[in-house]
C-alpha cells in the first residue's frame, strides 16, 4: 500500500494529470476538513488552531468532545491530557474551573465546545464533525444521555443553515443514544479499520448512512458499493500529500487532514482537477508551525 501511495504521488508530481484524473470519477467533489484544527500545523483542538486554520482558508473541521466533572463539554482527543498538556489527568475528573487553569504545551487554554460553536455561528458553508469521545468503563448510559443531549442542543441551534454538522463516534452506544434523543441528527460510525462491506452493513443496520474508516486497505470497489447503497465514506488519516492523493483516487467522499493548509496549497498547484469542499482561497494563508511534530 505504501508503494501504491508513492506511485500515485509520482503520477501527480510528474505532471501526468490526464492519467491521474482518469482515476477520479467525473464531477466528484471531496469534503476536505482539518483534523482537530489541522493538528500538525497548529495546536490541536484549541481555539487558536480553529481560528488559524479558518484564516488560512479551511471551512471544514473535526474535533473531539468530552464531558467534564461539572457537565461542561471540553475539546480533547486523548483520555489523558498528558500528551498535549503535560498533566496526566482526565477531563472527566476535572471541574470547569480546573480545566480553565490548564494550558497546552504551546501555551493555549483548553477549548470548550461552546467556544467553537460560537466562533462558527456567524460563518457560512462550514462542515464540522463533532466526535463524541467516551471511556467505556466510565461513561454510563446517564452520562451518554447528558453528553449527547448537551452537544446537540449546543451545536444545532447555532448552526448556519448552509453548514453541515455531524456527530461521530467509535462508540456505537453514543451513536444510538444520539439517534434516540435526536432522530434528525446526522451521524457517522467511525472504525479503526479499512472500509469493508461488513462495516457498511453494520452502519446501515443502525440507520447510519456515513462511515469514517482507515484509508490503507480500503478499496475502490467497497466505496462504489457504499455509493450504490446511498452511503458516504470518509477516510483517515490524512498525514501527507500521498495520503491525500490516495484518498482521492479511491473515490472517497470526505477526507480528514492533519496538515490541511499545506496539502491544499500543494493540491492547487499539482492536482487542480481534484475538487474540494471545505476550503476557500485566501490572499495570505497563515504560516503553519514549522516545528510541529507529526504524530499518528
Amino acid at each position: 500500500m505504501k508503494l501504491l501511495k508513492l506511485a500515485f504521488c509520482a503520477v501527480a508530481m510528474f505532471g501526468f494529470a490526464d492519467v491521474a484524473s482518469a482515476q477520479l470519477e467525473k464531477d466528484h467533489v471531496i469534503q476536505f476538513f482539518a483534523h482537530r484544527g489541522s493538528r500538525f500545523e497548529f495546536d490541536e483542538n484549541t481555539m487558536d488552531a480553529f481560528r488559524k486554520s479558518y484564516d488560512a482558508g479551511m471551512r471544514g473541521f473535526e474535533t473531539d468532545v468530552r464531558l467534564n466533572k461539572d457537565g461542561d463539554l471540553v475539546l480533547n482527543h486523548d483520555e489523558s491530557l498528558y500528551r498535549t498538556c503535560g498533566v496526566d489527568l482526565q477531563c472527566e475528573d476535572l471541574t470547569t474551573e480546573e480545566c480553565r487553569k490548564i494550558r497546552t504545551k504551546q501555551g493555549n487554554p483548553l477549548a470548550f465546545c461552546q467556544e467553537l460553536v460560537d466562533f462558527l455561528a456567524d460563518k457560512e458553508d462550514i462542515y464540522v464533525e463533532f466526535e463524541i469521545k467516551t471511556i467505556e468503563r466510565l461513561y454510563t448510559q446517564a452520562m451518554l444521555d447528558e453528553l449527547c443531549d448537551k452537544l446537540y442542543k449546543m451545536a444545532m441551534p447555532k448552526k448556519p443553515a448552509s453548514s453541515t454538522y455531524l456527530f461521530t463516534s467509535f462508540d456505537k452506544r453514543a451513536l444510538r443514544t444520539m439517534k434516540r434523543l435526536h432522530p434528525d441528527a446526522e451521524l457517522m460510525l467511525l472504525k479503526s479499520k479499512p472500509c469493508t462491506p461488513e462495516i457498511l452493513m453494520e452502519a446501515y443496520s443502525m440507520g447510519i448512512m456515513r462511515v469514517g474508516c482507515k484509508m490503507d486497505g480500503t478499496t475502490r470497489s467497497t466505496i462504489k458499493l457504499a455509493h450504490k447503497l446511498g452511503m458516504i465514506v470518509s477516510l483517515w488519516p490524512g498525514t501527507c500529500k500521498e495520503d491525500f492523493f490516495l484518498g482521492a483516487a479511491l473515490g472517497c467522499d470526505g477526507m480528514c487532514c492533519d496538515c490541511a493548509v499545506e496539502v491544499n496549497e500543494w493540491r492547487k498547484e499539482a492536482l487542480p482537477f481534484i475538487r474540494l469542499k471545505g476550503v476557500v482561497d485566501v490572499e495570505k494563508p497563515v504560516a503553519a508551525a514549522a516545528d510541529s511534530k507529526k504524530k499518528k
